[in-house]
């Protein structure tokens, strides 16, 4: 098996802070923009918001730990949290000051039994407060919010999608992306910089048609350069002032080694590993300093920074040893960068999840042979053996990658449930170019990013899975129900403009598929519609300079990401738990077409009385209907007719930016949330219970193992999804405590790919731990599981996702 190399005292020390961190929210970043706003209140958004960030950079705390060797801090504490005023608002105040105590430590604190632990300083409390009556009515939601298109009160009266609960149009920045690390690592913000300003210096005074577009452009990036250039100075400082107090003499020098990079860096090219690592970091704080992106992924981080480990390691500068080091820094620096949410939207998204997604392995995109380097296994090593279950890890396979490597990533596997993800090169590539009309080149260098959305690296503005929420999906559940209920969401009685009939009055099979097409159609258009009017808001109210920076397109063009100017704008969703109705599709086809067991209208009955009365009825559908995950072609046929009605329609949607939206099946936790509120489904499920997850058979519904769950997932195309797919499955640790186990686990994942499979995650769990974790969450509490799009500490899960994991089947082989 896999050996891991031990981690160093430092680096296991702040892994124990960071995993019994309490975030204390803070008011810094809140005030300084918001006096920066007064400022400049009537500046046009696309000046005025790097102006904003530029003050941010030059004011914030900034903050360098004893035992820290990669630097950077989101808020003015360590472990903290801030808040972005300018899209909260006073929005956030009414949740640290509901059923939060004042402890011994002068902190607010919020309820001991909530899985998310927070705090805040009453002084902060009162300051934010202070700034409350400024945001009411400027905040960028405030704005989508004022006038809204035909369609929209409707949509959020049906409760059918995030819209209505809860979730503003516009109330947090669109982020989910992979920005230009490498171009940041590579050229430098005076470069950057340079280009724009020779850009206005060429045309002062001439500026004539979409000139003026150009320049307000290329004036907003040299503000953004400026603010990151100022940031990382004043880090360097930070450690230079570190160092002089410093009676540490090997600490002095590695504080002064520290500063003196990091002044190096604020301008130019990266020069050694730590070089790079550190700027990629500081580039991902920037940007979250700058708009507080929900989802900022990484990219392929081993492919950018191998070089310079190369050269180090060729050189001597470094040592391997020492190279792991750095690698465990960076991770553990990201995991800093959590801020903590609200209760319900924390179950959701997931506690202690950046969505700071990591893409590792896969092939060159100049040769298109395997790039495997050992920067890959280091960041494998990082997650395994520190127990991290963040951020999320996606192994990118080909036909090439090394033995070696799969043994390391199913060790790791091993160790924090459903990490890595593993994705398919040999169809995700394909895809790309078949769907989006990638380049070669760009299509082989993909990465991930969120949960599973597949993106460009550092040329692709996809703002996926809708523009404005950190999980805007459709609830395809709750349409299956209108579908067969006249338009009639049975949950709140909320009627829709579209009537399909009642399931009792179809007459055949095909009339119920053409209810439930319609439907998905007129819902998903719906939503489609009302996301494009936030891009068009987007554009104007919050364009990105920080970001735009980075990315492939956007200096050549002279426009911002929001505005079109990345070389490619992917746009998309995602469709969470179809199993649900594909099984749902096959109970109506068995029980009242084909087999004539029960009639529609008793059917119709049982499933909207809940079950109620009917339970005999309930319990022939679970145990004699043919379910999604059993390779039976009965049902996987019903799977494989819906995921097309999805795609299809998903091919009529576009946007002003983007010609294309790409279908996704994945979710976070989205298919435990959207449970809550979907009816009882035909299928057996009950009002309230998970619907599946991501694109896995209902819970306990896979009975004949794993390879039959791929039989069934290879039903339909993958190649289609270029917004990305999920399937989850649980080994148990029986499966993998040998070698040849762990051969039999990756042949079988190979098969599974050859075969059209794109991407499988695994935790390797066992029921009986599980349920040990719940009564004793404190002898558990590194126990890391996979939920759907992200993993999660099993003891931090409320018991709804807790049992909704215990509830998937379990396998051996």
């Amino acid at each position: 098996m896999y050996q891991f190399r031990p981690a160093t005292e430092r680096i296991q020390y702040m892994r124990e802070l960071i995993r019994d961190r309490v975030i204390q929210t803070d008011a810094e970043r809140a005030l300084i923009i918001t006096e920066s706003y007064q400022k400049n209140e009537h500046v046009v958004p696309i000046i005025k918001r790097p102006m904003g960030t530029y003050d941010i950079c030059s004011q914030m705390t900034v903050r360098v730990e004893d035992f820290e060797l990669i630097v950077g801090n989101k808020a003015k504490n360590f472990l903290g949290a801030c808040v972005n005023a300018e899209w909260a608002g006073a929005g956030w105040i009414p949740f640290f000051a509901q059923n939060w105590t004042l402890r011994k430590d002068g902190l607010l604190h919020n309820p001991d039994d909530e899985e998310l632990h927070m705090s805040i300083d009453p002084q902060d409390l009162d300051a934010l407060r202070s700034i409350a009556d400024y945001w009411n009515g400027r905040t960028v939601n405030a704005t989508a919010e004022a006038w809204k298109p035909e369609g929209y009160e409707e949509l959020a009266k049906l409760e059918v999608s995030s819209y209505g609960a809860g979730m503003g149009l516009m109330s947090i920045p669109v982020g989910h992306l992979t920005p230009g690390h490498e171009k940041i690592i590579k050229e430098g913000y005076k470069a950057i910089r340079d280009q724009a300003q020779t850009w206005i210096d060429e045309h002062r005074g001439n500026l004539m048609g979409e000139d003026m577009n150009r320049y307000l452009f290329y004036k907003s990036a040299v503000i953004a350069c400026d603010a990151a250039i100022m940031l990382v100075r004043r880090y360097a400082q930070a450690c230079f002032d570190k160092a002089d107090d410093s009676n540490n003499p090997e600490r002095k020098k590695e504080l002064q080694r520290m500063g003196e990079s990091l002044l190096w860096i604020s301008e130019h090219p990266a020069r050694s590993f730590w070089e790079a690592c550190q700027a990629a970091i500081l580039y991902q704080l920037f940007l979250s300093i700058d708009s507080g992106y929900p989802a900022l992924a990484f990219g392929r981080f081993d492919q950018y920074t191998w070089p310079y480990l190369k050269a180090d390691l060729e050189s001597g500068r470094l040592t391997l040893d020492q190279a792991q080091e750095i690698v465990d820094a960076f991770f553990l620096k990201a995991n800093c960068f959590y801020g903590g949410a609200p209760g319900k939207l924390a179950q959701t998204t997931g506690i202690g999840n950046t969505y700071q997604h990591t893409t590792i392995g896969g092939i060159d995109p100049d040769t298109g042979e395997d790039a495997t380097n050992p920067v890959t296994y280091m960041v494998l090593e990082t997650i395994g053996r520190l127990k991290l279950h963040d951020p999320t890890i996606s192994l990118r396979i080909n036909q090439s990658t090394p033995a070696e490597l799969w043994a390391c990533a199913l060790e790791t596997a091993k160790m924090v449930g459903g990490l890595p993800l593993f994705q398919n090169d040999e169809v995700i590539v394909p895809g790309l170019m078949k769907e989006l009309d990638f380049e070669l080149r760009d299509a082989r260098d993909y990465s991930v990013i969120g949960c599973q959305e597949i993106v460009g690296s550092g040329n692709d503005y996809p703002a996926p899975n809708g523009v404005h929420a950190p999980h805007a999906s459709v609830h395809f559940g709750v349409i299956f129900d209108m579908a067969i209920n006249n338009g009639i969401n049975p949950y709140n009685g909320v009627a829709s403009s579209l009537q399909t009939g009642y399931l009792y009055d179809m007459t055949s099979f095909d009339e119920v598929r053409e209810a439930v097409r319609s439907m998905s159609s007129y819902i998903l258009k719906s939503f489609v519609s009302i996301n494009n009017y936030a891009e068009v808001l987007t554009q104007y109210h919050a364009p990105h300079a920080a970001l735009s920076i980075s990315m492939q397109g956007c200096m050549e063009n002279g426009k911002d990401a929001t505005a079109g100017g990345c070389k490619y704008n992917s746009y998309g969703g995602t469709a969470t738990g179809l199993a649900t109705l594909a099984d749902s599709l096959a109970t109506i086809k068995y029980m009242v077409f084909d087999k004539k067991i029960c009639s529609a209208r008793e059917l119709y009955d049982a499933v909207m009385a809940n079950w109620e009365g009917h339970e005999p009825l309930r319990q022939y559908i679970l145990n004699e209907v043919p379910h999604y995950g059993n390779n039976d072609p009965y049902v996987d046929e019903q799977m494989e007719w819906i995921t097309n009605v999805y795609y299809d329609i998903c091919r009529e949607c576009y946007s002003t930016r983007s010609k294309v939206y790409k279908a996704g099946l994945y979710g976070a936790s989205d298919h435990v949330a959207q449970g809550y509120h979907t009816w009882a489904t035909p299928d057996g499920r009950k009002t309230g219970e998970p619907i599946a997850d991501a694109t896995s058979p209902a819970q306990s519904r896979d009975k004949n193992g794993p390879t039959a769950v791929f039989g069934s997932a290879c039903t339909f195309d993958h190649g289609k999804y270029m917004d990305g797919i999920a399937l989850n499955l649980r080994i148990h640790p029986s499966a993998l405590s040998r070698d040849d186990g762990i051969a039999k686990l990756r042949d079988m994942t190979k098969v599974y790919f050859s075969r059209g499979g794109m991407e499988v995650q695994y935790n390797v769990v066992s029921t009986d731990t599980l349920r040990a974790a719940q009564k004793d969450p404190a002898s558990y509490r590194d126990l890391v599981v996979r939920i759907a799009g992200y993993s999660a500490y099993f003891v931090e899960l409320n018991e709804d996702c807790q049992n909704d994991i215990i509830s998937r089947n379990e396998n051996a082989f």
